[in-house]
């Protein structure tokens, strides 16, 4: 596996940014490569929660929720070309939020394993970016609901 590590500090509560990032739908406000996140399952989002997920570079590819610990760690997985876990840490810092994030992906057949180098490139730069569009979305709503 490669993993992929972020980290950015946004200016919310524990509580605030976990239930935000926790529902994966919330990604279409930030990640501009989200081209469409549907919930398939009822109720509350908590393991076993599962998503029809579809990225610019990606086929509809289901994600599902393995791990919930409000406010602390969640993680989703999902399999297809490229296999992920992805997992979210919160830590209180200061007045806000420390988020840190692992990306775990393994490429799945022939043709992935070879443009897999270049995928990861990939992946790196949109994670930076991803944390930085995500901070000024979490950060701006705050903003909009204290005025």
């Amino acid at each position: 596996m490669t993993v992929i590590e972020s980290t950015t500090y946004i200016e919310r509560s524990p509580e605030d940014v976990f239930d935000y990032l926790v529902d994966l739908r919330s990604e279409l406000e930030w990640n501009p490569g989200v081209e469409s996140m549907e919930l398939l399952t009822d109720g509350q989002v908590g393991v076993g929660s599962r998503y029809l997920a579809k990225w610019k570079q990606s086929k509809h590819i289901e994600v599902e929720c393995v791990a919930f610990d409000r406010p602390h760690h969640w993680s989703y997985v999902n399999g297809g070309p490229v296999s992920v876990t992805f997992t979210g840490h919160l830590t209180p810092e200061g007045t806000g939020t420390r988020l840190a994030a692992t990306f775990d992906a393994e490429p799945n057949g022939l043709l992935m394993r070879l443009i897999f180098p270049v995928f990861i490139r990939i992946m790196r730069r949109q994670e930076r970016e991803n944390m930085v569009n995500l901070k000024r979305t979490l950060e701006g709503k705050a903003k909009r609901i204290a005025t």
